[in-house]
């Protein structure tokens, strides 16, 4: 799907948006962990797809199935031939199917039980029989201990992961994840949605990552400001900035651009 690069003689990797690139002078860090915040309404979902398209990637859709990813970036003209999509909005809503099914048959057949027999079946304590399926959170890690990464790894969103599994379980592959790709130099980024988790969760995320890009929306009387911030940059404090934003149909165009001394 991807080719494999060396990148031993670079130190940064490109975000495949030239001024997003210069704002962090230069691009991502090898080895970084980036954690992207964006509020609904911010585009960061496009942001996370124009990323994906530049250089040999592999993402992590845990919102949109690959059809749909596949379908914007046609939209925008961006070239997914490096990508491999792991499509697991699509695997998760056949399985959630699959469980509604057993679900709906288990009651009519309850119905149809008379009284005596529901009883005896309830006080069996027979457990729910279950089939064998993926941890997808398991499945991170799992990818991350191959010997070999592709140069960028996104996973989006968060939000999904902590729908379906304890914080500390998060944390700890987050932790797995950044350990790897700080020995093996990738870029990983991470989004997750704003607001949505609370903040004691969003601030921990931002205690774990190398670099912090937020997405503001701002309504002005009837239009809305849209801005960027590189809210974080580990060892690189000249690289904290602001710049306001606009999506064309190009993709994201970063406009004014401000550092913050």
């Amino acid at each position: 799907m991807y080719e494999w690069i060396e990148r031993d003689e670079v130190d940064f990797i490109s975000t495949g948006i030239d001024k997003l690139d210069s704002l962090l002078e230069g691009g991502i860090p090898k080895g970084f962990f980036t954690l992207i915040l964006g509020v609904p309404g911010s585009g960061f979902e496009i942001l996370i797809k124009q990323i994906a398209s530049n250089g040999n990637t592999l993402l992590f859709s845990t919102c949109e199935t690959e059809e749909e990813i596949m379908s914007t970036m046609k939209r925008f003209g961006w070239n997914p031939e490096n990508l491999e999509i792991v499509d697991i909005a699509s695997e998760y809503a056949k399985r959630t199917l699959l469980v509604h099914g057993k679900r709906s048959s288990s009651y009519q057949r309850r119905i149809d039980l008379d009284l005596k027999e529901l009883i005896a079946e309830c006080s069996g304590g027979k457990p729910i029989e279950r089939g064998e399926e993926e941890d997808f959170l398991n499945m991170l890690s799992k990818r991350f201990t191959d010997s070999r990464i592709p140069e960028k790894t996104i996973v989006h969103s968060l939000d999904f992961f902590l729908d379906q599994y304890q914080q500390s379980e998060i944390i700890k592959t987050l932790h797995i994840m950044k350990m790897s790709n700080m020995k093996k130099k990738g870029a990983v980024f991470v989004s997750l949605t704003k607001g949505v988790c609370g903040e004691l969760f969003e601030r921990k995320m931002e205690s774990i990552a190398d670099c912090v890009l937020e997405l503001e929306v701002i309504r002005k009387g009837t239009s809305f400001d849209r801005y960027l911030a590189v809210k974080k940059m580990k060892n690189y404090a000249r690289k904290i900035g602001i710049a306001r934003y606009i999506i064309d149909e190009s993709g994201f165009v970063l406009e004014t651009v401000e550092r913050i001394l």
